[in-house]
């Protein structure tokens, strides 16, 4: 379940840059790079707790995807839900295994990525309406 709603998340976050195409968000528009700056501040912060705790105790202590779900939602979650289909859970575990910082920094990428995909698609719109003209 874990990787499907990464799934879903990351297809919300790399969507969000569709904000270009409607005329009135002028401000908001720049939400894609704030949320992808966001994200990467906070895989650099994962990188900081490991290095943290190689210095501190000799092992490296970034949290993996799944000791942060535990701690935020609790055991019982819908993140630690079985979907009953054995290549999909096997791939769920892989992915709840990975330590967080590669989830914000592939979330990171997404978010810059669909940004500049979007404004591309709008500048595209925007040339050919003035051509029309």
């Amino acid at each position: 379940m874990a990787l499907l709603l990464f799934l879903s998340a990351a297809a919300l976050t790399w969507s969000l840059g569709a904000l270009h195409l409607w005329p009135p968000a002028r401000r908001v528009r720049e939400l894609p790079l704030w949320l992808g700056g966001a994200l990467a501040a906070g895989a650099a912060a994962c990188i900081a707790w490991g290095f943290a705790g190689v210095l501190r105790q000799g092992d490296w202590q970034s949290l993996t995807i799944d000791q942060a779900v535990h701690r935020v939602f609790g055991p019982g979650s819908l993140w630690f839900q079985r979907t009953g289909w054995p290549l999909l859970d096997h791939a769920t575990n892989l992915y709840a295994t990975l330590d967080l910082v590669f989830a914000l920094v592939g979330l990171s990428a997404l978010s810059l990525h669909g940004h500049v995909f979007w404004a591309g698609v709008a500048e595209r719109r925007q040339r050919a309406r003035a051509r029309r003209r």
